[in-house]
């Protein structure tokens, strides 16, 4: 029987990120870990097991660390942190705190998947990535065509971490021996899917297991707030990015700029009002759309609005 350890990746902690974690942890199903980004300083995760990632963590281990927002760029990182922390597991699922699984408890939705022994990476997104994906020119296609995935929530086995480590520091070496770009240092989603398929991991999608996601709820882009999935969401299904709050504005202002949409926008805050703010709240958010809106329009020449 394979022991799997659950990792919630974050580089913060607040009460939601502490009831996420409270939550997975409730059925006792899986060993729960935090996997904390502490580049920029300690968390404190309010007594939880945490596994920590710093500077010095990721060169003790040999990997690239030029990137900028490297650790949002590469959540492969932490993955084999934990690795080297926690040998005694035979695979690692990791799940940032905006996904939810909607169940009770959520770790059911895990747990119904075969174990390590049968799929080496699971992940949603999984397929060959197309040339419009700006993540795909990163890869070199020499050993084949790039894949993608979303790396929002994925699980590995420990063998395959390990392969993908040493691909890691092969490509670090090879980076800096040539002195090129960092910008053109891989992504997560690019890096992990390529590589596997590569080397022939058996990596599969989570719908292949019957659908838990569909792609419209189940994205980068556009957020989704708990009110929401818990009045359209279905049981048994996961969702990204959930958010509440502040943190959910700015998510959604980010997607509106990038459709053009500020009205949409608008309108949003307005129905919100008591939801998932105050009014005063949403009186700042208002407040934004000018310099937002100014903003969007130095960049485009024109109007961002949905029209």
């Amino acid at each position: 029987m394979t022991q799997t350890a659950l990792l919630v990746r974050t580089h913060y902690m607040d009460d939601q990120v502490k009831a996420f974690a409270r939550s997975l942890s409730s059925d006792g199903a899986f060993d729960v870990y935090i996997l904390c980004d502490e580049t920029h300083g300690a968390v404190e995760t309010g007594g939880r097991p945490k596994i920590s990632i710093t500077r010095q963590t990721l060169r003790s281990l040999g990997l690239y660390d030029e990137a900028k927002n490297l650790l949002w760029r590469c959540g492969d990182y932490g993955l084999y942190v934990a690795r080297q922390e926690l040998p005694q597991y035979d695979a690692f699922w990791m799940v940032e705190p905006d996904v939810r699984l909607n169940d009770w408890p959520p770790s059911a939705i895990l747990a119904r998947f075969p174990g390590p022994e049968a799929a080496d990476f699971l992940a949603g997104w999984l397929r060959p990535a197309n040339r419009g994906w700006g993540w795909a020119a990163r890869m070199s296609p020499e050993e084949g065509r790039p894949w993608r995935c979303l790396f929002c929530m994925v699980r590995l086995s420990a063998r395959a971490l390990d392969a993908l480590l040493e691909a890691r520091r092969g490509a670090a070496e090879d980076h800096r021996k040539h002195r090129r770009d960092p910008d053109g240092w891989p992504n997560d989603e690019v890096f992990v899917a390529s590589t596997l398929i590569r080397q022939g991991f058996t990596c599969r999608d989570f719908n292949e297991f019957g659908q838990i996601y569909d792609e419209a709820w189940y994205q980068f882009w556009k957020p989704h707030t708990q009110g929401e999935i818990e009045a359209e969401g279905r049981r048994g299904w996961i969702y990204h990015p959930v958010l509440g709050g502040s943190r959910y504005f700015e998510k959604l202002s980010r997607w509106a700029i990038k459709r053009g949409q500020l009205d949409e926008l608008e309108r949003v805050v307005d129905r919100l009002v008591g939801v998932e703010w105050t009014e005063a709240e949403a009186k700042e958010h208002r407040g934004a759309f000018e310099a937002l809106r100014a903003e969007a329009a130095a960049r485009g020449g024109g109007s961002a609005t949905g029209n």
